[in-house]
């Protein structure tokens, strides 16, 4: 039977009070007839690293795609990140329906063979063999009068296995809160998993840490947007600084 931590068990009984999931930010490009409730956004990342979850995929440079659909609540998209200087390649497809604060996700993550790209089949989705992996996520995306926001995810199909075989149902919960300092905004967040899986072989605090972002002027006429990430996977006793381009 996998052993809970009293604070993770806490937390997750908070999250459940609380989360009666996150408003996300619509694209601002149109693109079908209902100009007031669809648009399509096209945008790109480039990053020192790929951390993700207090979990490091790649240690170089990546370059990260997103494309997404979205039609009144509901969104559709995809993300990518495709190492510069090694062999790693992801395809991310996602599907949501915000309606504020709350946001449902099914996220289905999919990575290649990081010795040979060509190794694993796409569209094989057989159970025990898929290279893909489901997830199923909620977000409280915050209030006026709870500033904070939460989420929750598990991983419940596909390549999240323990060595007997079994569904490890990986999950992962994450507090973030907003805060200035020195007139700069800053996000705090903390992660943990409750049980031993893709995050830790036990539960723990897997992603502590804050995350800013700021727009640097080059010239007059030019600005370039920078984000930066610290964060401390405190199960693992790793450290990250990860800096990042958006466009």
């Amino acid at each position: 039977m996998k052993k809970y931590s009293t604070s993770l068990v806490f937390a997750i009984i908070l999250f459940l009070g609380l989360s009666s999931a996150s408003a996300q930010e619509k694209p601002e490009q149109e693109v079908v007839t209902n100009e007031s409730s669809s648009s399509l956004d096209l945008n790109v990342d480039i990053v020192s690293r790929y951390l993700w979850r207090g979990l490091l995929y790649s240690p170089s440079p990546n370059i990260q795609p997103t494309l997404t659909f979205s039609a009144g609540g509901f969104a559709i998209g995809a993300w990518g990140s495709y190492s510069l200087s090694e062999q790693y390649a992801e395809v991310d497809l996602f599907v949501s329906y915000t309606t504020s604060p709350i946001t449902l996700m099914v996220y289905d993550y999919y990575a290649e063979d990081e010795t040979d790209l060509s190794a694993v089949d796409y569209f094989k989705w057989k159970k025990g063999t898929t290279g893909h992996q489901l997830e199923g996520t909620i977000m409280f995306g915050g209030t006026d009068k709870i500033p904070f926001t939460l989420t929750a995810a598990t991983f419940f199909y596909g390549n999240d296995k323990n060595v007997d075989g079994d569904n490890n149902y990986s999950t992962y919960f994450e507090i973030a809160y907003p805060v200035k300092i020195a007139g700069q905004e800053v996000n705090l967040f903390l992660g943990g998993t409750p049980a031993e899986g893709l995050y830790h072989t036990e539960a723990g605090i897997v992603n502590v840490g804050f995350s800013t972002s700021k727009s640097l002027k080059i010239t007059d006429s030019f600005e370039l947007p920078v984000k930066g990430t610290f964060a401390v996977n405190p199960a693992a006793k790793d450290v990250f600084f990860v800096i990042g381009l958006t466009f």
